[in-house]
């Protein structure tokens, strides 16, 4: 009589990993299918799209720049949006359709649910800048070009020279410096790790909140405070009479809030600076660090939720 194959374990770190994968998979097909995301994308496109044709104007630097400045806030302001959004529905639209019930109703761990979560929002925010920064890099370089091309024919309708041409060579690195180069991916991925930090902050706060306005307003206000952090953290270290328990008080804000203006580097990137990879490898550990913590606390305080 043949044996029958063993079942597969349903314990362990490769089953784990399955399920996480999973529950992913299946958060960002939710999300996927809620529309007001599409619009979302519309939008940001609408403004990456739109400023290439704002102050036409201007010098090619300053253009490329004011180009660049409305495509990466349009990217940063989307990514921020669809994290703290789209975190704050996952909880309760689970609870309300009786999903969440199902799921750890079976051996799921709560900790695998929170990070199937998470990283289904962080998926999907990674694919739409993905998306997002392909078409900024097809209009940046085809506004280059274009660029090019006028100089080039402001060349040859003055009838050159050497000065004209030396003129004509400065100003090709110029728009080729302020154009599509690596540091502007390096910083869509400060860009990304920035909304990953929201996402794991909007899904602490969405343990306990006790609707999705109110850990959409929390999670904002954090947002923007974690901008203000470095200045409230250096007004509070300048004073000198400051008493022990405002000291404890500021360092725990800091830790609390993350300090995003680190991620002003985006702003170098938009100035034709380069940028190199290892600034984004010490970005990426600031916010690995906040989202274990994060998570951990998340799962902490939906151990004891009833469900």
């Amino acid at each position: 009589m043949s044996q029958r194959a063993p079942l597969p374990r349903r314990h362990g770190p490769a089953a784990s990993f399955g399920r996480i994968t999973e529950l992913s998979l299946q958060t960002f097909r939710q999300l996927s299918r809620m529309k007001v995301f599409y619009f979302l994308v519309i939008f940001a496109l609408i403004v990456i799209g739109s400023s290439m044709f704002v102050l036409r104007y201007n010098s090619p630097e300053q253009e490329l720049k004011l180009l660049k400045d409305f495509s990466f806030a349009g990217m940063t302001m989307f990514s921020a949006l669809l994290a703290i959004v789209g975190t704050a529905m996952l909880l309760p639209r689970d609870m309300e359709e009786r999903t969440v019930y199902t799921i750890l109703s079976k051996p799921v761990p709560r900790i695998e649910y929170l990070l199937g979560k998470l990283f289904g929002v962080i998926a999907l925010v990674g694919l739409s800048l993905l998306l997002m920064d392909a078409f900024f890099t097809l209009v940046l370089y085809a506004r280059q070009s274009l660029m090019l091309m006028e100089q080039e024919a402001q060349f040859r309708a003055h009838g050159g020279g050497p000065e004209a041409e030396e003129a004509l060579k400065l100003m090709r690195l110029t728009i080729e410096q302020n154009g599509v180069t690596w540091s502007l991916q390096s910083a869509v991925a400060a860009v990304f790790i920035k909304a990953a930090v929201i996402t794991s902050l909007a899904l602490l706060v969405s343990t306990f909140a006790s609707s999705s306005l109110f850990t959409m307003v929390v999670a904002a206000v954090v947002y923007f405070a974690g901008h203000l952090q470095a200045d409230m953290r250096a007004y509070y270290e300048s004073l000198s009479d400051l008493g022990s328990l405002s000291k404890v008080i500021a360092a725990g804000l800091a830790l609390i809030l993350p300090d995003f203006q680190l991620f002003n580097v985006v702003d170098a990137a938009v100035a034709g600076e380069a940028m190199g990879w290892d600034v984004i490898g010490r970005l990426a550990g600031f916010g690995l660090g906040y989202m274990t913590i994060y998570t951990l606390v998340a799962w902490y305080i939906f151990q004891d939720k009833e469900i």
